[in-house]
């Protein structure tokens, strides 16, 4: 019975595989044909910053952007279309690769390969900023992929990946370079727990956001500017949102931090909250359905990671790591739900390993129910 399954996941991949291209070219289409102008906002600007048409302000904040999306335009295109379908032609068998890697998927694991490849296609592929992030994220799949014995020199070449990109392209993902080590260190702790119960998860968060307030106290004797800009940066990305007309799926502050480190953390949980499970966007529009159903693909694939720790190979701890890291610095400094799609979107080459490996599935006889259920509480 366990071999017939296994073939059915095998055919899962296989159908996955095969249908990532039309799905590909749906996304296309949307992109192109269906999508109102405020998707195209931030490569209007780089193509009109790089071809010097004059079409948009240049702001210098995009200047590298514009030069790495010229560094590599050697087709000489000149539109956001042209890239778009330029970019998709290059990255989507580039994520078939990554899904190739995969022996076996469930159903639900098909549909959410298809979900990632449309988001791909449609909000990442394209000359913009997610396009150079999605590169980070591979160069860390990359690592992650290496066949080094030793987890903690991968958890610090990622964490390393982090500090580059803090210091070359996002400053603030230096905070995702810590937590990269710290998150790790806590799923160390948490892996040789006998059992793993549900305060030893809340005892997990509680870690975490006591990291982040850690940073963040510290870093006002290190870099004060940088610490008053990171705590205010949400309110005034939020006020810029208003004075430009206001958009439906901003993420406001509960309360306004006026600089004051306490109500910044008393934000910050609220935030993380509502950015994993963004029940509030369908109160919103039923047309974000599709973005709602995607996080929730993300966060079970999340937590049946964690609770399946004691089982998960080196490599999906550190994949988990990354992520989780990665997560609790977005927190800080997205402004609305749109950007947290894109961002988390660029996550997919260490996301699938979470999504695709960490299902342990029974390779011998089959368990009876009661067993079943007695390792899964233990576990």
């Amino acid at each position: 019975m366990e071999l017939r399954n296994q073939k059915i996941r095998q055919q899962n991949r296989d159908l996955a595989i095969m249908l990532m291209v039309p799905t590909a070219i749906l996304a296309k289409i949307i992109y192109i044909y269906f999508l109102p102008d405020k998707y195209f906002f931030d490569s209007w600007r780089v193509v009109s910053m790089m071809t010097g048409d004059n079409f948009m302000v240049a702001w210098s904040g995009y200047q590298d952007v514009v030069d790495f999306h010229s560094s590599i335009n050697i087709l000489h295109l000149t539109n956001i279309n042209q890239f778009s379908i330029w970019y998709g032609l290059i990255m989507t068998p580039v994520m078939m690769f990554i899904v190739s890697r995969v022996k076996e998927m469930e159903l639900r694991e098909v549909l959410f390969t298809l979900m990632a490849t449309g988001v791909l296609n449609i909000y990442v592929f394209n000359i913009n900023k997610e396009m150079i992030q999605i590169l980070y994220f591979l160069a860390i799949y990359i690592v992650i992929s290496f066949s080094i014995k030793n987890t903690f020199i991968k958890v610090l070449g990622c964490s390393v990946i982090y500090y580059i990109e803090s210091i070359n392209f996002r400053s603030y993902y230096i905070i995702m370079a810590l937590m990269t080590v710290l998150v790790y260190f806590i799923f160390r702790w948490l892996r040789k727990r006998k059992w793993i119960r549900r305060r030893h998860i809340v005892i997990t968060l509680l870690l975490c956001f006591i990291g982040v307030f850690v940073f963040f106290y510290a870093s006002q004797f290190v870099a004060y500017e940088d610490y008053m800009e990171a705590l205010n940066v949400r309110d005034g990305t939020t006020t810029s949102i208003d004075e430009g007309g206001g958009a439906a799926s901003a993420i406001y502050n509960p309360v306004e931090v006026n600089s004051n480190l306490g109500i910044f953390m008393f934000d910050y949980v609220i935030n993380a909250v509502r950015m994993m499970i963004p029940i509030e966007l369908l109160f919103k529009s039923p047309s974000y359905a599709p973005f709602f159903i995607y996080q929730i693909f993300i966060l079970f694939y999340l937590f049946r990671t964690m609770r399946n720790l004691k089982n998960i190979d080196k490599e999906i701890l550190v994949a988990l790591s990354v992520f989780v890291a990665f997560f609790f610095g977005s927190v800080v400094f997205e402004p609305d739900f749109g950007s947290w799609v894109r961002h988390e979107a660029t996550t997919f080459p260490i996301l699938q390993l979470m999504a695709f490996k960490s299902n342990v599935y029974e390779n011998g006889p089959e368990i009876n129910r009661s067993e079943k259920r007695i390792k899964a509480y233990e576990i």
